[in-house]
């Protein structure tokens, strides 16, 4: 056991979607996350030998979808997150301009001020268009990597695998329950689509680059390194 590193434990995890600008943010908001399942569909064949039941086989691989659970901050990042992603696939729009340009709505509306009245203010046409967007647009890769605790050489961290969830989008953005009582961080639940996935397998025993990565404490370690700067 302790040759394979150790048991696994559910609650070490990251989670980084292909977005510019969110570095890894949602690495430390997402709380639930599920490593993809793996299925197949399958046909029969019957009669193949006298005597032989039917025979199974695979023709079809399935990729099932995964959710996410995230945990929101007082300005509800995650959740403006997943409803801007899925305002990308579905863009509204007022019409166009003298040009013939379209002009298009923000998937959500920024208020004038801070009291709920604000809300109010913000109107938009009901007969306004919606139109799909291209594919291209939406879809992102999202990177779900198993870690385990690990040494300070190491980051604190040591990886097992990681699944890539190629052309993710999500699907639904499940409800958010508010209600009064003892108090509890807002979550919010997303499921997501994506084309296929693929594993990429670490190795959380290799300690091949030891000597290169010495303890931060490590009165021997060089000046670049004990200041976290490569040279």
């Amino acid at each position: 056991m302790n040759a394979n590193g150790g048991m696994s434990m559910a609650n070490n995890f990251l989670v980084k979607f292909d977005v510019p600008g969110t570095g890894n943010l949602f690495a430390f908001y997402c709380d639930e996350a599920q490593l993809p399942n793996v299925n197949a569909s399958t046909g029969t064949i019957k009669g193949r030998y006298m005597g032989e039941g039917q025979v199974n086989y695979p023709h079809t691989r399935i990729f099932t979808e995964m959710q996410l659970g995230f945990q929101c901050d007082a300005s509800m990042t995650p959740l403006r997150f997943l409803n801007q992603w899925f305002g990308a696939i579905f863009t509204e729009y007022r019409g166009e301009d003298g040009d013939g340009v379209k002009e298009y709505y923000n998937s959500m509306d920024k208020s004038p001020g801070s009291t709920p009245a604000d809300a109010r203010k913000i109107e938009r046409p009901s007969n306004r268009t919606v139109q799909l967007n291209y594919p291209d647009h939406y879809c992102r890769n999202i990177y779900v990597t198993k870690t385990e605790l690990g040494t300070k050489r190491d980051g604190g961290l040591r990886t097992s695998m990681t699944y890539v969830m190629e052309r993710a989008w999500p699907f639904a953005i499940d409800a958010v329950p508010l209600q009064f009582g003892s108090a509890s961080i807002t979550k919010v639940t997303a499921q997501f689509y994506y084309s296929k996935h693929r594993i990429v397998y670490h190795n959380p025993t290799d300690l091949s680059n030891m000597d290169m990565l010495p303890d931060y404490d490590d009165p021997d370690a060089p000046d670049w390194y004990r200041g976290g700067r490569q040279p």
